[in-house]
């Protein structure tokens, strides 16, 4: 009875055994987990110790985990340098102000007119809109400045536009004036006639715009393939970044034709097989007519890392639109870290198991001074010689392995029970007739 129960313990201990060896525990830093490494090479000149910047390449971006979670600068000097990954992103603030329209009024054959007032001087602002509820016009909108209603200086003249085709239900129009900064009381906006007539003037809002547009930059990209599928009546455009892995967001469509009004769904693929939805009938368009002129053509969607993008044109019964080139950008980058002028450093990138690191520094980084930083560089790309490949769990090495032990402990532990069974009928008394 003793020997059938150590025989099941054995069993039991080495499933277990073989179960703990496929499991894989996170370590920190070490080299022989780091499949590729870059050295870093510092601005010329750079002294004393500070912070730089480094930009990520298309061999990064293409051998690092998505995230660029896997990023590691080691000093020989220091081991493991912290550092801050900022990636560039637009600003926008806009702040709205509210004014009282007045002395509206329409000179045949010349202007639409009338005056914003702010209420009060000293409020700093730089665009108004100018709210109506006419469609499909363009014109020259005039904009004059004043502190007391009496002197005025001419500040800015741009076109305000609407253009609107109800069949489509689509409509697009700018009737914001922007303007150089000012304090001015008083705003008066002289709408040119054109020979069209007035327009009706609903209101006016005044604002103060801060931008700053995000940095990028630009992946070079080619056209794979353009086919035309007759029975969806679309054209794919199969494009190709030539790399995985590089983050993407924004496109523009180069084409000769003008006239034109198209909705085109925006497709993402990593080997041109399966493709995911990104962005779905977005609008693109060329006009130039006698009522309005402009064009869109750039596609802005959420970013993605893939190395594939697919165009699906909708051109219902209108002829294919040539497409000569689709230009693709992505969100600038940058890894900023302190370094000293007398040691050397290197990144290292390229392990899927490695976690996104956690410093300092990100907790600091608002309060130092990072603009215009020195920038460094990276050298070729190398596969670091102490990489050691790990070896797939026990599991996926033998998927053989477990189904075969568990089948061998159940024999056993069927036998053993069957043996102890033998052994209680020889002990037990007969049955009685």
């Amino acid at each position: 009875m003793k020997n059938s129960l150590s025989v099941i313990k054995i069993s039991l201990l080495t499933l277990v055994l073989l179960l703990l060896a496929s499991s894989s525990a996170a370590a920190d830093f070490s080299q022989r987990d780091w499949r590729y490494v870059k050295d870093i090479i510092l601005p010329a000149g750079f002294q004393p110790k500070g912070l730089v910047e480094l930009a990520p390449d298309r061999e990064v971006f293409a051998g690092a985990t998505q995230g660029l979670a896997d990023l590691r600068i080691i000093s020989d000097e220091n081991g493991e340098i912290p550092y801050k990954l900022e990636i560039s992103k637009a600003e926008h603030e806009r702040t709205s102000f509210p004014v009282s329209v007045r002395d509206k009024g329409y000179i045949p054959g010349s202007y639409n007119i009338f005056t914003a007032d702010l209420g009060q001087a000293g409020i700093l602002h730089n665009e108004i809109e100018i709210k109506t509820p006419s469609a499909n016009f363009r014109r020259t909108a005039t904009v004059e400045s004043s502190n007391d209603g009496a002197t005025w200086m001419n500040i800015a003249q741009q076109t305000v536009y609407d253009f609107t085709v109800k069949e489509r239900s689509f409509t697009t129009r700018d009737t914001h004036v922007r303007y150089p900064d000012s304090t001015a009381r008083y705003l008066r906006v002289k709408i040119a006639d054109d020979g069209e007539g007035p327009l009706d003037i609903a209101g006016a809002t005044v604002f103060f715009v801060k931008e700053t547009p995000a940095q990028e930059i630009p992946w070079s990209s080619s056209i794979l393939d353009i086919s035309r599928d007759a029975s969806q009546r679309t054209t794919n455009v199969e494009v190709d970044l030539g790399t995985p892995g590089l983050p993407s967001y924004r496109l523009a469509i180069s084409v000769p034709d003008i006239n034109f009004y198209r909705e085109v769904t925006l497709q993402s693929s990593t080997d041109r097989e399966n493709w995911a939805t990104i962005m779905q009938r977005v609008d693109i368009y060329s006009f130039n007519t006698p009522k309005f002129v402009g064009k869109s053509l750039v596609i802005t969607y959420p970013e993605t890392t893939y190395r594939y993008l697919r165009l699906v044109i909708h051109d219902e019964d209108s002829p294919p639109l040539t497409v000569r080139e689709v230009n693709v950008w992505g969100l600038w980058r940058r890894l900023v870290f302190a370094a000293e002028p007398q040691q050397s450093y290197k990144l290292y990138y390229g392990n899927t198991e490695a976690r996104q690191p956690s410093y300092d520094i990100e907790r600091i980084f608002p309060y130092l001074v990072t603009e215009k930083l020195p920038e460094a560089r990276l050298g070729s790309q190398a596969t670091n010689p102490y990489f050691a490949e790990k070896k797939p769990p026990v599991s996926e090495r033998f998927p053989w392995l477990f189904p075969t032990v568990v089948a061998v402990a159940v024999i056993i532990v069927a036998l053993l029970l069957l043996g102890i069974f033998r052994q209680v009928r020889k002990v037990l008394p007969p049955p009685k007739e």
